[in-house]
Formats: C-alpha cells, structure tokens, sequence
C-alpha cells in the first residue's frame, strides 16, 4: 500500500513538471524576434484543440486519431505536440533521428496512461512506408522545417499537416488557416494566439538549453 501511494506520487510530480516546462516552451514558441528568419508556429501550444477541430471537419473521432510525428532537428517542438496529443490517443508513433530524446516521455506515457508510443528511426523507406500504408497512422505530422526536407510526401488518404513548412496563419478575428496537404482548414483559435515580442534573450535561450525529460 505504501508502495502504490509512492508510486502515484511520482506521477502526480512528474506530471507538474511536465506542465510547468510546457507552460515555459508555450511562452517561447509564441514569442516573434523580428531577427529570426527560421520559420516558426505561435499556434503549437494549441496543437490539441486546433486538431481536434479538423478530426471533427474530417470525420474523424478523437479515438481513432493515429498521428504520426515526424520530428526535425527542434526535436522540442515535437515532444511538446506528442504530450498536448497524448490523452486519449491509443497509438502514437514517432519517426525521428534523436530517439533517446523521447526514450523517457514514452516510457511516461506507458506507465501513466497504457499509450504505446512506437519509435522508429527516420530514414526513407520508413518514411516512405509510414505515407503510403493506410493502417500505419491516419494523419502525419509534420515538424521538419523546409530546409530539413526528408522526401516528398506522398498523402494517399492520410491527413498531412505540415507544422512548420506551410505557417499557420490568422483568418479573421481568432480564426487560424491551418494547411492540410495542398488545401486549408479553417479552426478556432483563442486570445492566447497574439503574438508577443521576446525583449529578453537570455530568459529565451535559459528555456531553450532546458531540456523536456
């Protein structure tokens, strides 16, 4: 009995930290230094309800959402999406070139919530097999940047939604155009989505050098 109580302890603990280093990621992805030329998202830390929106456009309950991730060189920005994604699913996969990076988030996910999260190295024919197979995931994720393009996807009835090489853009009061292979959907956003400008660099690399575990 003392050891089931622990043992949710731990949890309970590692789960406040896992919102508290969000909460600081959600703060630096919404930040826009007007110096920075790589392309960036001020919409990721609304990753769930931005796609539960287009499940819902597409017909496509929570339950049988199947994402696969494939993560670019910001591998922070891909676990950040897997944590917000994670409740409810009952298949992730991640296709990435740092698999230890999210060794322990899907050793969490397993002993909290039964989520098995698959790991897979990122190579073409991986890449290849994920795009094309109908029963390997159901939307694709896509966090490489364009210069870190992997290979032409192929979207057969796959959802593709590019994170980074296409931007989210607003649409009229808080709405935000989100692309969906060649096309847009069009969701909800909130007051939360304004952009802030970083006046304060050290705050923003201290984050930066903070890693998820």
């Amino acid at each position: 009995m003392h050891r089931q109580r622990v043992n949710r302890l731990a949890v309970y603990a590692r789960r406040w930290i896992y919102h508290i280093l969000i909460r600081r990621k959600r703060q630096e992805y919404i930040c826009v230094d007007l110096e920075e030329e790589e392309p960036s998202n001020p919409y990721l830390f609304q990753m769930r309800e931005i796609i539960e929106q287009v499940l819902e456009k597409r017909n496509i309950s929570y339950e049988k959402f199947a994402p696969v991730i494939i993560d670019g060189k910001d591998s922070e920005a891909a676990l950040m999406a897997a944590e917000l994604l994670a409740e409810d699913l009952n298949r992730l996969t991640i296709i990435t070139d740092h698999p230890a990076y999210f060794e322990r988030y899907a050793d969490n996910m397993y002993e909290e919530r039964g989520l098995l999260v698959e790991i897979f190295p990122k190579d073409l024919p991986k890449l290849a097999d994920f795009s094309s197979d109908e029963l390997r995931g159901n939307v694709i994720l896509d966090f490489e940047k364009p210069k870190e393009a992997s290979f032409q996807i192929k979207f057969g009835k796959k959802l593709y939604i590019p994170v980074f090489k296409r931007p989210w853009e607003p649409a009229g009061n808080l709405d935000i155009a989100v692309p969906i292979g060649y096309n847009t959907v069009i969701v909800k956003g909130n007051e939360a989505t304004e952009k802030l400008h970083c006046s304060d660099k050290l705050e923003r690399a201290f984050y930066g050098n903070e890693m998820i575990e």
